[in-house]
């Protein structure tokens, strides 16, 4: 045997050791066993460590909210103000992620921080805006002439030959004018570029009845109309409700209706796309659309004082009555028509709504701050004639006046 012989021979047996050693023998029943007590050990260990950082971020939590809802402010500090560029006096509204401002010569959209994002330019005599979602329309009543916007600005302009009497917008973008003519009403439709739908709603008062109010769903496809219409002489009072998707069999795609004799709804809005509530002159109603085809009154809200009033959220309903003394009470509502609580209101506000987390009341000077459980944040006086005023956060908001907008902490 020569020498590449031996060596061959040698290489093989080391390779053959290597194989045996390199492969361990098979556990035993008791050593998987401890393997596997082992990793549930490992995994409840985790799972007690991430249990006990959850209860502490959440003992956190409730522990802030409990501090935060007893802290009362007292004083509005300034902490920055920029001058008014114009004279012109504008009105204030909520849109999107920031505050639009219009008036009639023009409108602008602010950001969180009062920056201007874009402004559009034109002549109106009486501009009424309505806004749902992301999309909104300003509209001169008694005149031909209203404009779409998105928070990227005007989307499109509707150019009509009857005069203006009302409008409401859906959240993507649908537009619906009533219009007015010599012995009827006219309900006309239009997308977000300002083109006419093949959609109209005619209404006459000796007949379907003169719509009040009216609002879109968010999605476009249906219509709340709160109708006054003349019966043996009789001034009477119903809502109805259409649908331009599910009621397309209808006759003038009426899917439900609802009488209220002499009763008035100056006031009807979509809460979303399943509920409706009707702001009547004693009464609130709230009607269920989850069967669109087949709309269901499911709440009365009474309403026993006059009432100075009314907004609401996406999940709440304020309703503010005027009570004897010049003082106002609170009611605050949720989406069954359940009271969830109600407060004192010491002033003659001109302007109350939802801002953040808080209901504000104020006037020119004077500003209320509540929480939504009834209890009193701030009350005083705001420097500059207030226009409007926009939660930020915590403690922090815009205050828009004729001189211009200030950012103020509460202290």
């Amino acid at each position: 045997m020569n020498q590449d012989q031996n060596y061959s021979r040698e290489k093989k047996k080391m390779q053959l050791r290597r194989r045996v050693v390199s492969e361990p023998p098979e556990p035993s029943e008791e050593e998987l066993q401890s393997m596997h007590e082992e990793v549930r050990r490992y995994r409840l260990r985790r799972l007690c460590i991430a249990a006990a950082a959850l209860g502490a971020a959440l003992l956190v939590f409730l522990l802030w909210n409990f501090i935060s809802s007893r802290i009362h402010y007292e004083t509005a500090e300034i902490v920055r103000e920029k001058e008014a560029a114009g004279e012109s006096v504008s009105e204030f509204m909520d849109f999107g992620m920031g505050i639009l401002q219009y008036g009639k010569d023009g409108m602008s959209y602010l950001d969180r921080s009062g920056n201007l994002l874009w402004n559009y330019g034109y002549s109106m005599r009486n501009p009424s805006v309505a806004v749902n979602g992301e999309y909104g329309a300003i509209a001169d009543l008694k005149s031909q002439t209203a404009f779409i916007f998105n928070e990227e600005g005007v989307q499109g302009t509707v150019q009509t030959n009857l005069s203006i009497l009302n409008l409401t917008v859906s959240a993507h973008g649908v537009l619906a004018l009533v219009l007015d003519d010599t012995d009827a009403s006219y309900i006309y439709f239009y997308d977000k570029t300002g083109l006419k739908l093949d959609i109209k709603v005619k209404t006459a008062l000796a007949g379907e009845g003169y719509p009040l109010d009216l609002s879109l769903s968010p999605t476009g496809t249906g219509l709340a109309v709160s109708i006054v219409y003349m019966d043996q002489g009789s001034m009477q009072s119903r809502i109805a409700f259409y649908n331009f998707d599910v009621g397309k069999t209808e006759a003038d795609r009426v899917v439900g209706f609802f009488k209220y004799g002499e009763m008035l709804f100056p006031e009807i809005r979509y809460l979303n796309d399943q509920l409706v509530c009707a702001f009547g002159d004693s009464k609130a109603y709230l009607f269920s659309l989850a069967n669109e085809a087949q709309p269901k009154q499911v709440a009365e809200i009474p309403c026993e004082q006059e009432v100075q009033s009314v907004f609401t959220s996406d999940d709440s309903i304020a309703i503010v009555e005027k009570e004897d003394g010049g003082k106002y009470r609170l009611h605050l509502y949720n989406t069954s028509g359940k009271e969830k609580m109600n407060a004192e209101i010491p002033f003659s506000y001109t302007h109350g709504e939802f801002s953040g987390d808080y209901l504000i009341f104020y006037d020119e000077t004077e500003c209320l701050v509540l929480d939504q459980s009834g209890k009193e944040k701030f009350h005083g006086n705001l420097e500059g004639t207030t226009r409007k005023l926009y939660f930020l956060s915590g403690s922090r908001f815009l205050q828009f006046s004729n001189q211009g907008l200030r950012e103020i902490k509460l202290k």
